[in-house]
């Protein structure tokens, strides 16, 4: 270019500065937006519209803000200087007291790694600066590029502000705006919360703000920092480290769980768990944080990575800042798992549809210990929630039910419910009186015999003889063969049917006193196994009942 005016636009550069710092380092959407919203909370911007076109051959990329603006000026001598440092020749603090976010000058740059064409247009005390820098002209400039200059400090009346077009733009898939906002969501973690930031494509509009990154999780704990630092040298307060771990109910996906460190309130380390092997533990997965480290961001030699991709261990303060991190995260690890239990166990205990002391009360000793032990075992367990551990115990429930041992036994209906009242309030005396009862009018009932005589009432309704009203084997004397069964299987099956109903007559037909029953069941003579025993035996003259 001949006769270049000092004022020209011009942009110096090496040509390897460009292709590695901006090209190479920066292909995907979210760094680069993160980028220019940074440059537009350190312009004191109050909004920021990022505004979309996402059509089948053309897509463009425009961001506005409300903020100062720069003059033609300021162009030439900041913005358009690669690597110059802001802090150092500028107040750190912005007239609106933020602290300023950019510090190598070189975010300019991260625009090329997804568009190979940017255009700026500013206004600042009502003068407008707009110009054209394109991605394949700067590389074959001798490093030093005048960008197409299209406006100079041309009087325009409105606020100040400046747009950034971004132009064939290298991303072929379509802009999904909820995307692209959780992920610029998680980069940004600033104090004033009157910064907005909105997404627009066509008539969607997303809005961000430095709370939005919570709306993608929900908290079960938090530990709150420094309340909760649990360092003994006070590293926290020393170093003013806010922020908090959470934990919570759901595992998490990838790009959430891992703590996030910001500084002046901007990304600067990704989710991360700083040398802890996470495999040791399955807690991690439900682990995510977010905290303020701004002292990484005061050190004379700059602490984050170009990209702002990590922080750089080497510095000692930094390197305790992570021992710092682990141990957190491991005192955490252990109070998450009591307090997940105790919450656990406790939405277990209030849910009716389980109530552990009840179901272990209908319980025998021996069978209450094991199922607890289970029980336990489920509510301690990292990988089970409380909805899961809710519907696994009460699939155990259905397996052990109240009162196992009798509803175990299958009992006929008949036969369950005219005992299961006194079953269930220890009376097994009674439970089988009363079962036998139903059973004596069932077969009363049934066969006709009116004898007053228990017992004669069986010895009449079956046997094998002709005259017998109630044949048990009636249904069942031809084999599957198609031949007939002999009539001595036939005989004996309706003899037993007698007998056998007689028999369990004579065991508990009488009334007897309290204190006689009571004795029955203290010496052993009628135990709670005998009661069932006798009851399922009654269960199955029923069904043969049912059968004749």
């Amino acid at each position: 270019m001949n006769n270049v005016d000092s004022k020209d636009l011009r942009l110096q550069f090496d040509i390897h500065t460009i292709e590695h710092l901006g090209v190479q380092m920066y292909k995907t959407l979210p760094p680069v937006l993160a980028e220019l919203i940074s440059n537009s909370y350190d312009a004191d911007a109050n909004n920021v519209e990022i505004i979309f076109k996402d059509s089948l051959d053309y897509k463009e990329i425009v961001v506005n803000d409300d903020g100062i603006g720069m003059s033609y000026d300021e162009l030439n001598d900041s913005f358009l200087k690669i690597g110059r440092n802001r802090r150092k020749n500028q107040s750190e603090i912005t007239p609106k007291g933020r602290y300023v976010t950019g510090r190598k000058g070189l975010g300019k740059l991260a625009i090329f790694g997804i568009a190979t064409e940017m255009e700026i247009r500013t206004i600042k005390n009502n003068l407008e600066t707009i110009f054209i820098m394109n991605l394949e002209d700067i590389l074959n400039s001798n490093n030093e590029y005048y960008p197409k200059v299209i406006v100079k400090n041309m009087p325009k009346l409105g606020n100040n502000g400046t747009c950034i077009i971004l132009r064939q733009i290298k991303r072929k898939s379509k802009f999904d705006l909820l995307e692209i906002k959780e992920a610029l969501a998680k980069r940004f973690n600033f104090v004033d919360e009157n910064f907005i930031i909105k997404l627009i494509k066509d008539n969607e509009i997303q809005s961000i703000s430095s709370k939005t990154k919570w709306d993608y999780i929900t908290p079960q704990f938090e530990w709150n920092f420094p309340e909760d630092d649990i360092s003994e040298n006070s590293f926290c307060k020393t170093h003013n480290i806010t922020g908090k771990i959470i934990t919570t109910e759901k595992p998490l996906n990838e790009s959430q769980k891992g703590i996030f460190l910001y500084a002046r309130g901007k990304l600067v380390n990704p989710n991360d768990f700083f040398g802890i092997k996470t495999t040791s533990s399955f807690a991690y997965n439900y682990f995510t944080g977010f905290i303020n480290v701004d002292f990484v961001d005061s050190f004379d030699k700059d602490m984050v990575t170009t990209n702002r991709d990590g922080l750089t261990w080497e510095n000692e303060e930094i390197n305790d800042l992570k021992l710092w991190l682990q141990a957190q995260i491991r005192h955490i690890e252990k109070e998450w798992r009591n307090q997940r239990e105790n919450v656990k166990a406790d939405k277990i205990e209030k849910n009716p549809d389980i109530n552990l002391k009840k179901w272990y009360d209908t319980m025998p000793k021996e069978l209450h210990i094991k199922t607890d032990t289970l029980v336990q075992k489920i509510i301690s367990f990292d990988k089970i929630d409380n909805d899961e551990a809710s519907e696994i115990i009460g699939n155990i429930k259905e397996i052990i039910p109240e009162y196992p041992y009798y509803h175990w036994r299958s009992l006929h209906p008949e036969i369950q419910s005219s005992s299961d009242f006194y079953y269930k309030n220890g009376k097994y005396y009674d439970a089988l009186a009363h079962a036998i009862k139903k059973y004596k009018n069932n077969v009363k009932d049934k066969s006709g015999v009116t004898t007053s005589s228990e017992y004669d009432i069986m010895m009449q309704s079956f046997g094998k003889e002709d005259n017998k009203p109630l044949k048990v084997c009636k249904k069942y004397n031809i084999r599957p063969n198609g031949s007939s069964f002999s009539g001595k299987t036939i005989e004996d099956i309706e003899d037993s049917q007698k007998y056998l109903s007689a028999g369990i007559i004579s065991g508990a037909r009488n009334v007897i006193s309290h204190e006689e029953i009571e004795d029955l069941q203290n010496t052993g003579l009628l135990t709670e196994k005998n009661c069932l025993d006798m009851l399922s035996l009654l269960s199955y003259l029923q069904e043969r009942l049912d059968d004749c």
